[in-house]
């Protein structure tokens, strides 16, 4: 009897764990296939030799944010629009070197604002200015939005919902 039980634990336990790994497949699948139009959409802009990473960003406008390597072996960072309405895709390059690099954002922010800890340092898009999104808990526990420009940390804006 005991077998039995095991058995069918067993059972359910790999039907569980099969289930989930398909609902997590069908949800993050849009999620790919629009990753690979931004490196499709990129690649005819520039010529890449690597892509390190992809990461979405969602402001007034929504961007994918490519960390690659151009053919020449410079890191770089592109910025593909997502406007399936717009034949004219915006599409931004920078150079890493042109911009602050995520360690000295959060310097940065550290030294201005009362932060409790760091949620999310990303890439975003403010209108035309490439810009970093600082998220972050306050000491008063509020979850915010520090924004600062790319190549030199100017500040933009910041945002604090009520706690």
């Amino acid at each position: 009897m005991k077998a039995w039980i095991i058995s069918i634990s067993a059972v359910f336990i790999i039907g569980f764990i099969a289930f989930s790994s398909y609902i997590y497949y069908v949800t993050a699948e849009p999620l790919r296939e629009r990753e690979e139009a931004a490196v499709q959409l990129a690649s005819e802009h520039v010529s890449l030799s690597e892509v390190r990473d992809i990461q979405y960003y969602h402001g007034r406008r929504s961007y994918q944010v490519i960390d690659a390597v151009n053919e020449d072996g410079e890191d770089i960072y592109i910025w593909v629009e997502e406007d399936e309405d717009r034949d004219d895709v915006n599409i931004e390059v920078r150079l890493h070197s042109e911009g602050l690099t995520k360690e000295e954002v959060i310097e940065i922010a550290v030294s201005e604002l009362e932060i409790q800890s760091i949620k999310s340092v990303r890439l975003g898009m403010t209108g035309s200015t490439p810009v970093y999104e600082v998220s972050y808990m306050d000491q008063v526990d509020r979850h915010s939005f520090y924004y600062l420009t790319f190549e030199d940390g100017t500040y933009i804006r910041h945002y604090q919902f009520l706690s």
